[in-house]
């Protein structure tokens, strides 16, 4: 194999950098386009949330009393759908056993009152980071009924180990029975 002489290095070290040089005045101008074309994403928008007292999927911690998440749990909405509220803190879950519908969907909200922490539900793809002041939420269906051990999986102090919930997916109930001609 050839030995690669110092001119020849000197042209390959060159042809990178402007690479480089040209791929960063892309993006510079990428962004400076956006910002001018109006295509940026907002950050300060105005919403998201229909929790009150969540502005932006923020809240404040120190003013839980004011949010859904003062009383947490499974509630279901005026229009039919199922929504939990999960608080984490120092070192529990609040409610440690959610009672859910096998088959309905169930839209979770946690948030966090104190530092980071990690909402998983076992046997799920349910993984989410729970960071104080904001709130995370999805929407799921449990198939069938059974327990599902929740766990932090976010290391967040000395009884972080001691840090263990579940969620139990319950039979539906069936409805009552309808008279004849209804």
């Amino acid at each position: 194999m050839p030995r690669l002489e110092h001119h020849t290095l000197k042209r390959y070290e060159s042809i990178w950098f402007g690479i480089a040089v040209v791929i960063s005045l892309f993006l510079f101008v990428s962004v400076i386009v956006s910002f001018i074309s109006g295509t940026y994403s907002a950050i300060g928008g105005g919403g998201g949330h229909h929790i009150t007292g969540v502005t932006n999927g923020r809240l404040d911690p120190r003013n839980i009393a004011a949010t859904p998440f003062a009383k947490p749990g499974l509630r279901e909405n005026a229009d039919g759908t199922l929504e939990a509220f999960v608080v984490a803190k120092a070192f529990a879950f609040d409610p440690p056993v959610l009672r859910v519908p096998a088959g309905r969907p169930v839209t979770i909200h946690v948030t966090s009152l104190d530092v980071m922490h990690g909402y998983e539900v076992e046997g799920t793809n349910i993984n989410a980071s729970v960071i104080p002041g904001q709130v995370a939420s999805f929407t799921t269906t449990f198939g069938r009924p059974g327990s599902h051990g929740t766990i932090c999986n976010e290391y967040c102090g000395t009884g972080h180990h001691n840090m263990l919930g579940r969620v139990v997916v319950e039979a539906p109930t069936p409805q009552a029975a309808r008279p004849a001609g209804e």
